[in-house]
């Protein structure tokens, strides 16, 4: 999937340009769509440029006004876009969803009086919601709430971002709706801005089915009482790790409690405190929703290891642990515990709900070893209890000597996920895959936490999970993502994500994807992102999918739509020779075999080239390096090649045409093997040099594949961490071929 490419061409079903009201004039293709998930076609779906992004006819030049998709994430030097001028917002979102837009004031140095009205016939329960979007370090972040009535003030050096936030009940109408902001400048007239809403003819499941791991204060959230504030997470889809706070089920307040009058022997659920303090109440309030929302958190964490290098407590009921493995009087304190906690959850049906996060990031083999341990003795202990542990699947814990164990959740760093063992313990233990950020992940990857760049790298974690079949995300410090207790850009912006993967859900026919099995949602999801590192970067491409799909799940587009860029580069065949663009091979025009090969190094990704590298050392010429060696019988391809010295992942774009075509690689140093180094590279998405080792007599490999692009560039990731050695390693890249075909 492009990381960034140009789009040429127009909507192929009723045409967004110029449309007023943008959403509501689509036009439909048909008929009702087929039950959602059957094997039905699809159709591409070619992205008008900007369709989302325009100036608004209501603005003036003292007043510009303007909107852009929330995901896009502005910066202090965005201006109104050039281009015909519309009128209004528009909207669209299904029933039990929010939907935000956003209106870009100025620049102007200015008060406003900002007043909004609800929609008329969307019924009892819809939210209209305001607030103003805060810079920091020069990029949309904050969100402060705004009441209607209030006076915002505009800048002279920055557009002033107005988000509006609309939440569609159940039960409202399906169709267009009209409501109107009204801007009233100090001193000057009212300007009133139509905002129109589609409201799609289906409902967003109210459980949550994108999980999460969010470790962050609740206490500190906005609200005025705890329901609130876990409305606030539930209402954004996220789960906290707390999520039964201010009680858990930990061993120190249910078993190892001075309060319990059988410390030790029984379970307790603290009978004698206050409903909003027992974890007896809690349980089932926060986990299942009784009383509280009918729903409850999925996936709730009951609790987890004491600190990153220590799984359980030095000391339980008043025996000392020893190593880490425990003693044996202590492990069967201990087992007695999960025994009685996995009965106590079976009896009140939280079982399905809730798991034992176990240890954290494993570091070595005694690491592994221990994890395989506490594996067993938990299932030996309570083979109901789910277990999870922040580490990738990995056969040194799952097939451990000591006996195979395997855990219910697996939440693998981004960058440690190892697809094929990944889905092997998914095919035949049934074993869950979680992602998690941390705050250094480089691009090609997203990264939710930086402070800088788009939006999508928020939203699009569900569809990146997708593609790989994980089903939840975590992350440490959800807390940033809530500032003075309020819902910033990214909270906002992971929520939109969330709610994308209920689409994606509800056209699977209700279901999670699942591993092996390609269903006709796919192409909807890879042409959006096709994995973790290979996903588009522009709004207005996943805003045009997203209301698509949104059409045919209501049922007025009969088939399931797939994203088709164009690109300015033709359909036709291209050579790609990777070396030091100032060093040999130094003919030029380069001819080799009859065809002549573009010479192309580490240069960053460049729109106007329609080619180059997102990664995390590419700019880096210690790291980023360059060889060509005199290997008798090479080829001057062979020969010549790049590679990271580091042996990270990186990405290499070229815009290309959509269509079917060949491609070919070749990877390896003329005369010299690799045998403790495997070199990995895939192309949208599929592994095509799959950690292979080179030798000394035969150095080289070339593979080829052939596949369809549609999203207008061709997505080639190289290197990275080897699945057989488990660190990074060296991958040589020579040549590329790309060749069209039938």
């Amino acid at each position: 999937m492009a990381a960034r490419r140009s789009f040429i061409v127009g909507l192929t079903l009723a045409t967004l340009v110029g449309a007023a009201p943008l959403l509501a004039a689509c036009s439909s293709d048909g008929a009702a769509s087929p039950e959602p998930g059957a094997n039905v076609p699809i159709a591409p779906v070619a992205l008008t440029a900007r369709s989302f992004t325009y100036s608004l006819s209501e603005g003036t030049a003292a007043l510009p006004l303007w909107t852009t998709p929330a995901t896009r994430r502005l910066t202090t030097a965005d201006r109104a876009p050039g281009g015909k001028a519309r009128s209004g917002l528009s909207v669209s979102a299904a029933r039990n969803e929010f939907e935000p837009v956003q209106l870009l004031l100025g620049p102007v140095a200015t008060s406003m009086r900002v007043e909004v009205a609800k929609f008329p016939q969307l019924g009892a329960g819809q939210r209209v919601e305001l607030a103003q979007a805060g810079y920091q370090a020069g990029w949309q972040k904050t969100l402060t709430p705004l009441s209607s009535g209030d006076t915002l003030k505009l800048d002279a050096g920055q557009a002033t971002g107005l988000w509006l936030t609309i939440y569609v009940p159940p039960g409202a109408p399906a169709g267009t709706h009209k409501t109107t902001l009204k801007l009233t400048p100090e001193g000057g007239a009212t300007i009133a801005v139509p905002v129109t809403l589609q409201v799609y003819d289906f409902e967003l499941p109210s459980e949550i089915h994108f999980s999460s791991q969010i470790n962050l204060d609740v206490a500190s959230l906005a609200g005025k009482t705890v329901d609130a504030k876990k409305s606030l997470l539930f209402e954004h889809r996220l789960t906290p790790a707390s999520s039964t706070w201010p009680s858990g089920f930990s061993w120190n307040i249910t078993w190892d409690n001075s309060a319990s009058p059988q410390r030790c022997k029984s379970f307790y659920d603290e009978p004698n405190e206050a409903p909003e303090y027992s974890i007896g109440k809690l349980g089932p309030r926060y986990l299942l929703g009784t009383g509280w929302n009918g729903v409850g958190f999925p996936d709730s964490e009951l609790f987890q290891f004491v600190d990153n290098s220590t799984p359980r407590p030095d000391t339980f009921c008043g025996i000392a642990r020893g190593d880490h493995l425990g003693s044996a009087e202590y492990n069967a304190a201990w087992s007695k515990w999960l025994t009685q906690l996995g009965s106590y959850l079976d009896d009140h049906g939280l079982t399905k709900r809730a798991y034992y996060y176990v240890q954290n990031e494993p570091q070595n083999a005694a690491d592994h070893k221990l994890a395989a341990h506490l594996c067993r003795s938990t299932r030996a202990a309570a083979l109901q209890l789910r277990i999870a542990i922040s580490e990738e699947p990995k056969p040194e814990i799952a097939e451990d000597p000591g006996g195979a164990c395997g855990y219910d959740i697996w939440i693998a760093h981004v960058r440690a996920y190892q697809q094929d063992y990944a889905w092997k313990r998914q095919r035949e233990q049934s074993e869950q895959v979680w992602f998690y950020s941390l705050d250094q992940d480089p691009a090609p990857y997203f990264n939710p936490t930086s402070n800088e760049g788009t939006g999508l790298n928020a939203r699009i974690i569900p569809w990146t999970a997708w593609a790989h079949r994980v089903r939840g995300w975590a992350y440490y410090d959800g807390g940033r993502f809530f500032a003075a207790g309020q819902p910033g850009v990214t909270a906002e912006l992971l929520r939109e994500g969330f709610e994308d993967y209920e689409y994606l859900y509800l056209a699977n026919g209700k279901a999670h994807p699942q591993v092996d099995v390609t269903g006709p949602i796919d192409a909807t999801a890879r042409s959006v992102a096709a994995g973790m590192t290979s996903w588009t970067k522009d709004p207005d491409a996943l805003m045009t999918l997203r209301h698509e799909l949104g059409l045919y799940l209501e049922g007025s587009r009969k088939t399931l739509p797939v994203l088709e860029v164009a690109s300015s580069r033709p359909r036709a065949a291209y050579y790609i020779n990777f070396q030091d663009p100032k060093g040999p091979p130094s003919a030029s025009p380069l001819v080799v075999d009859g065809k002549t090969w573009m010479k192309v190094g580490w240069g960053p990704f460049d729109a106007k080239l329609g080619y180059g590298w997102v990664g995390e050392f590419t700019a880096d010429p210690a790291i980023a390096l360059y060889g060509y060696d005199d290997g008798a019988g090479a080829s001057e391809l062979e020969r010549s090649y790049l590679y990271d010295d580091y042996g990270r992942d990186n990405l290499f774009e070229f815009s290309l045409a959509p269509g079917r075509y060949k491609v070919t690689v070749g990877v390896g140093r003329p005369g010299r093997g690799y045998a403790n180094d495997p070199q990995n590279l895939s192309i949208e998405g599929q592994r095509v040099i799959d950690d292979e080792p080179t030798s000394d007599a035969a150095p080289r490999l070339e593979r080829s594949i052939t596949l369809d692009i549609t999203d207008g560039s061709l997505s080639m990731l190289v290197g990275g961490r080897s699945a057989k050695t488990g660190d990074y390693s060296y991958t040589f890249l020579a040549y590329l071929a790309i060749e069209p075909t039938k």
